[in-house]
């Protein structure tokens, strides 16, 4: 499985060499457009009355990936402590415009007396690719890798996201939805395709996200929801999982994310 997604990145990087996309966003060098922290939008929050913020572009919409990606040389660190003291810890690196990289490590009973934990599966790459740039007319589009699984739930795998951004008199609003799968070896679409749906919005530096993650799966969908305050670099957000009993027998739970958005 390792060999399978270390294929599937390189795959993704090789489209960069082969594609139409324009030579101008993948050239390296200095970032032209380094203003702001949310990404070029249809609408400009200044056009609209909207108050500035510097809240980073959502990479994830609580376990949701969005179709959005960094700016060239820009990093994000990400922390997830969730239950039974368990961490998932999450690096990215912008390396173009429109494409990133990065890994993520899951370590089970980090907190607390139990044993450490840490398998083959545990330590994953990421990466993202921007096939579409969001428009007036068109969504953002979007294909990567993400994992690892944690807490009750599944790894994302190989996905497909979309995400389109709706200026209103108060704040954005970003929808976001997509199909992924975590067995691409012996896929088999009744068993193994699941499909999410995300909305987000920020006003200020605090943001709020709701979503439907795990549609499809056997047990039932997962409904999850939370909010983050940034005080930059810094975003702090508390997430609640599992709510409504979607399904049975499994508790609502918690989690604290800690986030870090800067350049190199």
């Amino acid at each position: 499985m390792l060999q399978v997604r270390t294929v599937l990145i390189i795959l993704l990087a090789q489209v960069l060499t082969v594609s139409g996309l324009r030579s101008a966003d993948f050239e390296v060098g200095p970032s032209d457009a380094d203003s702001g922290s949310a990404q070029a939008s249809p609408s400009s929050p200044a056009d609209l009355g909207i108050p500035a913020s510097s809240v980073p572009v959502p990479l994830e919409a609580g376990d949701v990936p969005t179709a959005l990606v960094l700016k060239k040389y820009e990093l994000r660190t990400d922390l997830k402590f969730h239950g039974g003291g368990g961490i998932l810890g999450k690096a990215y690196l912008g390396l173009f415009p429109r494409f990133f990289l990065g890994g993520a490590v899951e370590l089970r009973n980090f907190i607390g007396s139990g044993d450490l934990h840490l398998t083959r599966d545990d330590a994953q790459l990421l990466a993202r690719l921007q096939v579409i740039k969001e428009d007036d007319a068109l969504p953002a589009i979007a294909i990567g890798w993400d994992g690892p699984a944690y807490e009750r739930g599944e790894a994302k795998g190989l996905y497909l996201a979309v995400s389109k951004e709706l200026p209103t008199s108060i704040a954005f609003i970003r929808f976001n939805g997509g199909i992924n799968s975590a067995n691409v070896e012996t896929f088999v679409a009744s068993r193994d395709l699941r499909a999410n749906f995300a909305v987000t919005t920020a006003y200020r530096d605090v943001s709020l996200f709701t979503e439907v993650d795990e549609v499809l799966h056997p047990l039932g969908s997962r409904w999850n929801a939370g909010f983050s305050v940034t005080m930059a670099p810094i975003t702090l957000g508390l997430e609640f999982r599992d709510l409504a009993s979607q399904r049975p027998s499994t508790p609502v739970s918690r989690l604290l994310r800690i986030s870090w958005a800067g350049r190199f």
